[in-house]
């Protein structure tokens, strides 16, 4: 099963991924850079599965922004995990904008719709693992 990932959309998904992409592989060198005695090996796996995920989810959306905007198919059985943990982490981020006391309000409507839409795909991408 895919959704769609409307063109306006897909820049936040993007940096999504980049900024999931980048904790991922933090976690991961968090883990490693102590260099202790124990067994580490199922946490970075963990990161790297995880990590991996986001790489395979940044391949079909496009690591850089095209010249044209385009929608995106996501095939929601192959990228389910990196695209639900990519989306909620951006909901997160758009509600910072809105909290901001600083913004102006059309642009926090303009992200409170943002934030609908995000939520909108996280409810068809699990709706339509099952």
């Amino acid at each position: 099963m895919t959704i769609t990932i409307p063109d306006e959309l897909v820049p936040l998904l993007r940096d999504g991924l980049y900024f999931d992409l980048h904790g991922q592989l933090e976690e991961a060198s968090g883990l490693i850079e102590p260099r202790g005695r124990e067994d580490i090996r199922a946490p970075v796996d963990g990161c790297l599965a995880r990590a991996n995920g986001t790489r395979a989810l940044l391949d079909v959306v496009g690591w850089i922004e095209p010249v044209e905007p385009s929608v995106v198919e996501v095939d929601v059985r192959q990228h389910q995990e990196a695209l639900v943990r990519t989306l909620l982490t951006r909901i997160e981020s758009e509600h910072g904008i809105e909290e901001d006391p600083e913004v102006s309000d059309e642009d926090r409507a303009a992200t409170k719709v943002r934030v609908g839409q995000l939520a909108d795909l996280i409810a068809q991408a699990e709706g339509s693992a099952v």
